[in-house]
């Protein structure tokens, strides 16, 4: 495609319908889209970093609760092919169904004030096991978040031994 981009434009060129610095500049600017996607693909395909981000991902539920809980999800059917990311999305969603039980539970007992306690006691145990999570998921480790169940199994090695790049 970029290739195709540059013969057009050389074509243009030729003809006289663009000077030395329309070519120049149009030539600069297919370059560096092409650059921007180059660097969009190995993100993607870098295993550990797209799995960090996926953990992180989690932290847009203090702000939309929805779309921290989805975001992440979508992340991970997005790439759920990819054994490693498989695995980290179901630590993942693990912990999203686990938190999702103690926050019903925090709620329900903020009537007798436990629950507030219990619901400043989620929030800090969800920033410490997102950070946590992400810190492993680059490191190449699979372990699931302390105190979430276990709703989709998970494969805890450790550490994977073929992942893309460190």
């Amino acid at each position: 495609m970029k290739l195709e981009q540059l013969e057009k434009l050389a074509k243009l060129k030729e003809q006289g319908m663009l000077t030395e610095e329309e070519f120049a500049e149009q030539k600069a600017r297919i370059l560096a889209q092409a650059d921007i996607r180059l660097a969009l693909n190995r993100f993607i395909e870098d295993e550990k970093l797209y799995s960090m981000l996926m953990h992180f991902a989690l932290f847009f539920a203090f702000v939309l609760p929805v779309l921290g809980w989805v975001l992440p999800l979508v992340m991970w059917l997005y790439k759920k092919e990819t054994p490693y990311i498989d695995q980290q999305g179901r630590i993942i969603a693990n912990w999203i169904i686990s938190a999702f039980i103690y926050l019903l539970v925090s709620l329900l007992l903020t009537f007798v004030f436990i629950g507030v306690v219990m619901l400043l006691v989620l929030l800090i145990c969800s920033i410490i096991f997102i950070i946590q999570g992400a810190i492993r998921a680059k490191e190449g480790r699979i372990e699931n978040y302390p105190l979430a169940f276990n709703f989709f199994s998970v494969a805890e090695a450790g550490m994977v031994a073929d992942t893309s790049s460190d």
